[in-house]
């Protein structure tokens, strides 16, 4: 008995496996084709894209937390400004900002570390935002340059620079 190993059954017989999906067997041999390649590399340009989109919403989450509670700290920075443009006032403290004087914090500290926190939540989505959106471009541009390395390096150190941010959350 004979074993053939790493062969593959066709309509026209045992043939080897092609070396990508981008091969088409022609006269007798695996040809790679132009289009064939450049479908396979918009098609992985589009896959590390969703990679770099997956990261970016999973650290979203992880930055903003509950839903709910990413509404009520809005809610409550609102107020918050409100409250400081008015002066500070005394006799009109929001309740999301006096809900936050405890331990000895003045309406006008637990308005302002509302902002502060505020501020720096916004300033991480923002960074997030850019992270994405700069990665998702330059690999589009990579892509139809032919660069499939540069794509994957680009996304390779968007992700590590998006896993950082969520360290920091």
């Amino acid at each position: 008995m004979n074993v053939i190993q790493e062969l593959h059954q066709y309509e026209e017989g045992l043939r080897p496996p092609p070396p990508s999906a981008a091969h088409i067997w022609e006269d007798g041999t695996w040809v790679l084709t132009d289009e064939n390649a450049a479908e396979l590399l918009r098609l992985e340009g589009e896959r590390l894209c969703d990679k770099v989109d997956a990261a970016a919403d999973s650290t979203r989450r992880v930055l903003a937390g509950d839903p709910l509670r990413a509404l009520e700290y809005q809610q409550a920075a609102l107020e918050a400004q409100a409250f400081k443009d008015q002066g500070y006032p005394k006799k009109a403290v929001p309740l999301s900002v006096s809900a936050w004087v405890v331990k000895g914090r003045t309406a006008r500290q637990a308005a302002d570390q509302i902002l502060a926190k505020a501020a720096e939540f916004e300033a991480k989505l923002l960074t997030l935002r850019e992270l994405r959106l700069k990665a998702k471009a330059q690999i589009r541009a990579h892509v139809a340059k032919g660069k499939a390395e540069l794509a994957t390096q680009t996304a390779d150190d968007t992700l590590a620079a998006i896993g950082a941010l969520r360290l920091r959350a």
